[in-house]
């Protein structure tokens, strides 16, 4: 199938997975779980489709920001969906749904040049890229989790009685979850950081000095996050606050020179 109907039908399906929920966001019974399941697991695969097909090329692997964008939004999906069987993630599923539709789209537009015709495998490196990746994406969850905090305990405090009464998760829960994902996201970072300085010999060199100061400092945030909460009881509008910023500080870390060379600059 071309890459582009593909894409197009991927997003098509992403959006209606989107607009399901959206419609039962307030509902007592919540949105059909079979029905979002179906919808959703039609489009991450074809998801996968499309990132198989654009990374691997007949001129050689496609790692271009695009490219490594849709494969972490990838992950991102399948783990707030996985998550969503067990507990209810109802305002999740709306957001990481609809950016996949919007990123799957805007992947069309943005250029794809950068070929590599192997890949390195050293053991270093390739422990580095996997434990940032994975550190990565349950920060971006714990993100989630700290926004979907932040509105229900602020509905509630304005005492909005539909929230009482809708598929929503409990506070609590909510809580319980995000905490636990900053845990172990500050962890996973924590050795992505120690396998970065301990394989790799340019991680302060001055292409890459400011990856490394921002994931620095977002490690710092999300782990005074991780030891307030369980040494201190912080908790509310601060630690949402200083978790968002330090998710933004590792995006500029992970994506934000190559959006500025690759998309701006257009130099592969």
């Amino acid at each position: 199938m071309n890459l582009i109907v593909l894409t197009v039908i991927a997003s098509l399906f992403y959006s209606l997975s989107t607009m399901h929920v959206v419609s039962k966001l307030f509902d007592k019974q919540g949105p059909n779980q079979k029905k979002t399941l179906l919808l959703s697991t039609v489009a991450i695969l074809l998801h996968l489709a499309v990132i198989v097909n654009s990374i691997f090329t007949e001129s050689g692997q496609d790692l271009s920001f695009a490219n490594v964008a849709l494969l972490i939004c990838w992950l991102i999906v399948v783990s707030v969906t996985t998550v969503s069987l067990r507990f209810p993630a109802t305002l999740l599923l709306p957001v990481v749904y609809g950016f996949a539709a919007i990123l799957l789209i805007a992947s069309l537009f943005i250029p794809h040049h950068v070929i590599l015709q192997s890949v390195n495998f050293e053991f270093g490196l390739v422990s580095h890229i996997s434990l940032a990746f994975m550190a990565y994406c349950v920060l971006i969850i714990a993100t989630l989790y700290a926004i979907q905090f932040y509105f229900i305990n602020r509905r509630l405090k304005q005492k909005d009685m539909s929230i009482v009464t809708s598929h929503l998760p409990p506070l609590m829960l909510v809580e319980r979850q995000l905490f636990h994902l900053v845990s172990m996201g500050s962890l996973l970072l924590t050795f992505a950081l120690a396998t970065g300085f301990l394989f790799i010999d340019n991680m302060f060199d001055k292409g890459y000095i400011h990856k490394t100061v921002l994931s620095l400092l977002a490690w710092a945030l999300f782990v005074t996050v991780a030891w307030g909460h369980k040494y201190r009881g912080w908790r509310g509008k601060s630690s949402v606050i200083t978790t968002i910023c330090a998710a933004t500080l590792l995006t500029l870390a992970y994506f934000g020179s190559r959006f500025v060379q690759e998309i701006i600059l257009g130099k592969f």
